[in-house]
């Protein structure tokens, strides 16, 4: 399964134990986490608004090395344009989700944006 940023972002800011438990558990039950650089970029974004650099770099350290990092290649960034200007979505969601379909995996999010693939969670 590919984990997008509203997963890493939920399990970070949670306050719901109940919640917390579940991403966790989807985190256990996948064969092979993997994660777009894209992502990781986001992560670090939304923590700089929020916290120290110092946590933004933490969380992207263990990110990459608790996942399978996938990197934007031109496969991706072509397809990704395509679901960009289909959908009219942002530039970030499109290429994890190109990741996704050029991958055939599963993405972890709640984001209704994510049409183009199959999603799990909510």
């Amino acid at each position: 399964m590919l984990f997008e940023t509203r997963y890493f972002w939920a399990l970070f800011t949670s306050r719901s134990p109940e919640l917390t438990s579940k991403l966790k558990n989807l985190f256990d039950k996948s064969r092979t986490p993997y994660v777009s650089t894209i992502t990781i970029y986001e992560v670090c974004k939304l923590t700089l608004f929020n916290e120290e650099r110092v946590v933004a770099k933490l969380r992207a350290h263990t990110i990459a090395n608790e996942f399978s990092v996938i990197e934007v290649d031109s496969e991706i960034a072509e397809q990704g344009a395509g679901i960009s200007h289909q959908l009219k979505i942002p530039m970030a969601d499109a290429l994890i989700m190109a990741t996704a379909k050029k991958f055939h995996i599963a993405c972890v999010t709640d984001d209704p944006h994510f049409t183009e693939v199959k999603r799990v969670w909510i």
